[in-house]
C-alpha cells in the first residue's frame, strides 16, 4: 500500500491534547497511521500514513478535523544505507 507523510501545526495544544490526538490517529482504522511525531515546543506533528491514494489521506484527516500543510507520497525510502522503492 502506498505510504504518504504529512505535516500539521499543532500550535496551542498542550501535551495531553497532542498525546490524545496522536493516539486517536494511531488507533483509526484505514487509512492506517503508521507513526506520528511531534514537537510541542515547535508546534508541529508529521504523520506516516499508509492509504491507497493521497484523496484518501485528505478525506481521513477532513474527518479527524486535522489541518494538514502538505502532504506527500513516498517513492524512495532510504535506511541504513540502503534505499528501496515504496
Amino acid at each position: 500500500m502506498p505510504l504518504y507523510f504529512a505535516a500539521h501545526t499543532t500550535a496551542c495544544l498542550t501535551k495531553q491534547a497532542l498525546r490524545q490526538l496522536m493516539l486517536e490517529l494511531l488507533g483509526s482504522g484505514t487509512p492506517k497511521v503508521r507513526r506520528c511525531v511531534a514537537s510541542q515546543l515547535g508546534g508541529r506533528m508529521l504523520t506516516e500514513v499508509e492509504a491507497r491514494d493521497q484523496a484518501s489521506v485528505e478525506r481521513f484527516f477532513e474527518q479527524k478535523r486535522v489541518n494538514w500543510e502538505w502532504i506527500m507520497r513516498i517513492d524512495l525510502d532510504g535506511r541504513e544505507g540502503v534505499v528501496t522503492e515504496e
